[in-house]
């Protein structure tokens, strides 16, 4: 669990480092990162699809807290773009 917590925190703290035009490209590669990770550890691709959102959302309510950082309703929905249901053979 320990490792999934910080995966997400990295993931998350990586797509506001090269904020730009790029945004909306780094939030859904944060969500899909996260989410492979997480359904990877535990084996289940709704966990990992859960643990995009969360993140996502997570992101936002810090960027509501920070003085000059500007939360958006979109990011959410870009890193939760992310989230990425297979199916395995």
């Amino acid at each position: 669990m320990r490792a999934i917590a910080q995966t997400c925190i990295l993931t998350t703290a990586l797509s506001g480092c090269f904020y730009g035009n790029y945004d909306s490209e780094l939030h859904m590669a944060a969500g899909s990162l996260t989410q492979q990770y997480v359904a990877r550890q535990t084996g289940s691709q709704l966990t990992g699809c859960i643990a995009a959102i969360g993140v996502g959302v997570a992101k936002e309510a810090v960027d509501g807290v920070v003085d000059g950082w500007v939360s958006d309703s979109r990011d959410i929905l870009a890193t939760a773009s992310g989230c990425q249901f297979t199916v395995s053979w």
